[in-house]
């Protein structure tokens, strides 16, 4: 079952951001089907409206960056199979969702969406930003794994986003612009070594990560 056209979905592509119930720092369950499980709404206050009209005792409503979640946190919450309410109202019951396969369908659309607006942003500014060590003119590589080797290069298609990034995980690296073509360059080199690229990361390092080769197949210099 695709989840693609429900308007909860949409929801999350265009805000990237889920919110969740807690009382006693655990996440808020409701019943459904003689059930009870946990709630996730796309919009803060009306999950504030419901919990307060229905008597749910909860301590805050947390707001959750999709990629953290799916990061740093999916794995200790849920197993294969498990489902979570998503979008109870008074007016609507919510939808009972495979959180795994929604969030891996929703993944993969926001991959392709940073992927395009990436290759737009580079074409029009034919500019591309990266951190390096001082005294350095190559973008630093990193690794999604304490246990491998660097072999990802992180690049931002606007100065400002690798400076927010810079600033809270790379306070020692700089950050140093290169024209398109010494990128496309570059690439050329990360697809022929089997590297890939992290496309416009967020704070906290999490965000999209392809295949070199699949970002170059998209470029064009």
């Amino acid at each position: 079952m695709s989840y693609k056209h429900e308007a909860f979905f949409k929801d999350i592509l265009i805000n990237e951001y889920i919110y969740f119930a807690s009382k006693n720092k655990k996440l808020v369950r409701l019943n459904q089907k003689n059930q009870s499980y946990i709630a996730m709404w796309t919009d803060e206050s009306v999950a504030e409206s419901y919990l307060s009209q229905n008597s749910v005792e909860f301590d805050k409503i947390v707001r959750a960056d999709i990629d953290r979640f799916v990061t740093y946190e999916m794995d200790d919450l849920f197993d294969n199979g498990d489902e979570i309410l998503v979008n109870i109202t008074e007016e609507e019951q919510g939808h009972l969702v495979d959180v795994v396969k929604m969030t891996d369908e929703l993944m993969s659309e926001l991959d392709e969406i940073r992927m395009k607006e990436f290759v737009k942003d580079v074409a029009k500014y034919d500019e591309v930003y990266g951190l390096t060590n001082k005294g350095e003119k190559n973008f630093i590589m990193i690794s999604d794994d304490d246990h491998h080797k660097p072999h990802i290069m992180p690049v931002w298609s606007i100065k400002n986003r690798a400076r927010k990034v810079r600033d809270e995980d790379f306070e020692e690296c700089e950050i140093i612009e290169i024209e398109g073509k010494v990128f496309g360059e570059w690439l050329d080199k990360l697809r022929d070594d089997d590297k890939a690229v992290a496309v416009d990361l967020k704070p906290g390092v999490v965000g999209t990560v392809l295949s070199a080769q699949k970002l170059s197949n998209e470029i064009t210099f």
